[in-house]
């Protein structure tokens, strides 16, 4: 009887083990395929210079696709300029990370109350002229590595996903050294974005990557 209790044991074990070995190898594979379907491929050209683009552009966030246009690195860093350039208000700005299809603007009204209260701390937080150049600071970055604490942003907030840490604080910065540390991210990447947006208007909000 203990054989037979001890063999059943074994067999439990042997087969969670199995399901945990093919639940990490479904991951791996989806995110290798997540991987490659981001890869820049030239399929579509850039509307204001014919260079491969791997991004789009729009004025607002959730845009319909014959409003996203598609842009090059270096056309897609001018027109964010002008955006953050000509934005009314202030933002945090979280680090664009690959894997996640979109990066845009959203008002502080269409976000969680939590995340309310992050941005109102964070941007009373940060210094008042920019860590890069000295400009007035208008932008709070914050800097991303992984997806995933940027995926679970939008319910948990800013300072329980990405600044967790003894150290980790929002960077003030201006216009042009915010857009200056997007462009560093987006040709550090491999993937485009299939919608990418600045801030518009003078209410204050947060630049993100969503899913």
């Amino acid at each position: 009887m203990t054989n037979v209790w001890a063999l059943g044991i074994q067999s439990i074990s042997v087969g969670y083990s199995t399901i945990l070995i093919l639940a990490a190898v479904l991951a791996l594979a989806a995110a290798a395929i997540l991987r490659i379907t981001r890869k820049k491929h030239p399929s579509k050209v850039c509307a204001e210079c014919g260079k491969p683009s791997a991004n789009g552009y729009s004025k607002t966030a959730k845009s319909e696709a014959n409003e996203i246009v598609p842009l090059c690195v270096d056309c897609l860093l001018r027109r964010l300029d002008e955006d953050y350039t000509i934005y009314d208000g202030r933002a945090v700005v979280v680090q664009p990370v690959a894997e996640l299809p979109c990066y845009v603007f959203r008002p502080v009204a269409e976000w969680s109350e939590t995340v309310r209260n992050d941005v109102e701390s964070i941007l009373a937080g940060i210094e008042a002229r920019c860590h890069s150049c000295g400009q007035e600071a208008r932008y709070a970055w914050v800097n991303a590595l992984e997806p995933g604490p940027v995926a679970k942003l939008p319910e948990l907030g800013t300072r329980h996903t990405l600044l967790t840490g003894a150290g980790a604080h929002a960077i003030g910065l201006c216009a042009r050294c915010t857009v200056t540390r997007i462009g560093h991210s987006l040709t550090a990447q491999e993937g485009g974005y299939l919608e990418i947006c600045g801030p518009r208007g003078s209410e204050d909000g947060v630049v993100s990557g969503v899913g």
